[in-house]
């Protein structure tokens, strides 16, 4: 079983530490359940601001002004280029639910899977890549973009 509560401020913190994280915490360790307690810094969701510059904005132009060998392709597959590159793939366990058995296969990990601060150095290393090694330059910066609605 995993707990994630987000905490705003200390007094919350605590009341979540006291209140109930605590009874909890102790009660499985008294039965004899070895529990792993994990802290770290919450991260936003990746916002659809960033979703809609990449996709509208950066990858966009790469597919107008790249052109490799000659050759254009559709922002569709820079996006998957980019992608299996940068972000590659992680192993990861899975059960046949027929056989019970567990394997571990290569999943690919989706841009889905970031958060705002991982999805905004993934734009930056698409940005970088396109300006260096295509020469593509990128025209509307993120700061500028107002969003997929806009």
């Amino acid at each position: 079983m995993q707990h994630m509560i987000v905490c705003h401020d200390p007094q919350q913190a605590h009341k979540v530490l006291t209140g109930s994280f605590w009874p909890w915490l102790k009660s499985m360790t008294m039965a004899g359940h070895k529990i792993v307690v994990r802290g770290e810094e919450y991260e936003n969701e990746l916002s659809d601001k960033q979703r809609g510059y990449l996709h509208g904005v950066v990858l966009t132009q790469i597919a107008q002004q790249a052109a490799p060998n000659g050759q254009r392709f559709p922002m569709a597959v820079w996006k998957e280029h980019f992608r299996a590159t940068l972000l590659g793939s992680k192993k990861k366990t899975v059960v046949n639910p027929i056989t019970g058995k567990k394997s571990r296969r290569l999943v690919r990990v989706s841009t889905e899977d970031l958060g705002v601060k991982a999805y905004a150095k993934y734009i930056d290393q698409v940005t970088a890549v396109a300006a260096t090694d295509l020469g593509v330059t990128i025209t509307l910066r993120f700061e500028d973009y107002e969003g997929p609605n806009a």
